[in-house]
């Protein structure tokens, strides 16, 4: 009797062992071509221009740019500070990038400084807004990477008084 139902019970673990495993590829298959797809929309904005002085149009280097935005929150908006700050090089120009930012309108607050003391002119600093609105990206994946979009934004600061 116990040969029996040894011989049964290796026999029923042998059928399950196949049910379960044609059931394992039948499901792994995907007969429709959805894709399981894990991850958040994101697109690159991009800030970038000139920095030059009133007066003179001369371009200015050593010039911090800073670049920071509010986000919405119950209580109201609050400062997120982006970490994303740059110099101006020898010719003014400069870019700022934020990357992985989600795709929809972004406000960008864009302060400039000047770091560099009397080296190349002594100049007040400035803040401005800069925003994408209704933004058009270029490069997206066609998946959760929308693209990048840029924004340009030349600025003329004024010589200390």
């Amino acid at each position: 009797m116990k040969v029996i139902r040894l011989k049964f019970l290796k026999s029923y673990n042998s059928i399950i062992t196949l049910l379960l495993s044609l059931l394992g590829f039948a499901t792994s298959c995907d007969p429709f071509g959805i894709k399981a797809m894990y991850g958040t929309p994101s697109a690159d904005f991009i800030v970038k221009g000139k920095v030059e002085s009133v007066g003179e149009r001369r371009p200015i280097a050593g010039i911090k740019i800073e670049m920071s935005q509010e986000i919405d929150t119950e209580n109201g908006k609050m400062p997120v500070d982006l970490d994303h700050s740059v110099s101006a090089e020898s010719t003014g120009t400069y870019t700022l990038t934020n990357k992985g930012a989600f795709p929809k309108d972004q406000t960008y607050h864009v302060k400039f400084t000047d770091i560099d003391g009397a080296l190349n002119g002594e100049y007040e600093s400035l803040d401005t807004t800069i925003v994408f609105q209704n933004p058009k990206f270029t490069g997206g994946d066609k998946s959760w990477y929308s693209g990048r979009t840029e924004k340009e934004l030349n600025v003329k600061l004024k010589t200390k008084k």
